[in-house]
């Protein structure tokens, strides 16, 4: 007779089939909180997405390809009621009268119902058709210090105000993993980080701000146009700034041009890899993502205050 610990390994399977599990490796694993099986245990990861604005990698179907994007806040639709009721406001505000408040939502009220979950459009593009005949949905983000991988399904095309989103079913199933990748520090806006970056002769010097930052590399923003002007294993010398002060001045070496949708468009992201020539120079840059960690740690701390929510580093 199957057991519970043999059904849960065939749904691990089916979504995560490159992984193998004993019955004693789920059973250990369940126990440290490492495979997540009730959507309670999933939510603080959607909420963490959701206000730290997460990318998110997404597989379909158990293939090699990956695409992006970012989880979206299902605000609820203005009902006729309250739509006349905004405007007899505004025509009160006018005259001195009292303005109504209409029904209070806060930021991310939808995840706590459990129910589905919403995210931009993919990129590439088309992972957006791919999607909506996907079987099996990993989404998989990143802490500061394990990966997490949330299985899910397509529910349907819908809108968020004017704005069109894909919305899949709430995770039931989850895992983490340990060593999935370097660790990456976001770079928090209220850091004050800058990057100049050294092109060519007719553009002599690009001032970009820094997406994230590990100690073998950095991931900066960058507009379509100014794209174009990187180059797959293109060298460059970076300048890094922190509140106008010069940490670093080091080489790097593209490796990766990608793009991700954002609440105000599309992202445009150039991934470079360092060219640490001495100790002294690795150490600068150990100490520079020390305080940007540190700087997104307090960043995250002020959210979890102002929602409420605690929030996963």
């Amino acid at each position: 007779m199957a057991t519970m610990t043999d059904d849960l390994k065939k749904r691990l399977h089916e979504f995560f089939p490159a992984a193998t599990f004993s019955v004693s490796e789920v059973e250990l694993a369940l126990e440290k909180g490492d495979i997540l099986t009730t959507k309670e245990a999933i939510l603080p990861f959607l909420q963490t997405a959701l206000f730290d604005e997460k990318v998110l990698e997404i597989e379909l179907d158990r293939l090699p390809r990956t695409y992006f994007s970012r989880l979206k806040d299902d605000l609820p639709d203005v009902t006729e009621d309250e739509a006349d009721a905004a405007k007899g406001a505004r025509e009160g505000a006018e005259e001195g009268a009292v303005v109504l408040e209409k029904n209070e939502y806060n930021q991310g009220d939808y995840l706590m119902v459990m129910s589905h979950i919403v995210t931009l459009p993919l990129e590439p593009g088309l992972g957006n058709l791919h999607l909506r005949h996907s079987r099996c949905i990993v989404l998989r983000m990143f802490t500061n210090t394990y990966a997490v991988e949330l299985a899910t399904t397509f529910e349907e095309l819908a809108t968020v105000g004017d704005l069109p989103v894909l919305r899949l079913a709430f995770p039931v199933l989850g895992r983490k993993i340990y060593n999935a990748r370097e660790f990456r520090a976001k770079v928090p806006e209220s850091l004050n980080f800058v990057v100049t970056i050294e092109l060519d002769e007719d553009v002599s010097e690009l001032e970009t701000i820094p997406v994230d930052i590990s100690i073998k590399g950095m991931a900066f923003a960058v507009s379509k146009e100014e794209q174009k002007m990187f180059a797959m294993e293109a060298r460059h010398t970076l300048k890094l700034y922190v509140k106008d002060e010069l940490q670093a001045v080091l080489d790097g070496t593209v490796r990766h041009l990608s793009k991700v949708r954002k609440k105000g468009g599309i992202e445009y992201v150039c991934g470079v890899e360092f060219d640490l020539a001495t100790r002294t120079l690795a150490a600068v840059v150990e100490s520079l993502v020390a305080s940007v960690q540190r700087a997104h740690l307090q960043d995250l701390a002020e959210k979890s205050d102002a929602s409420g929510i605690n929030l996963i580093a």
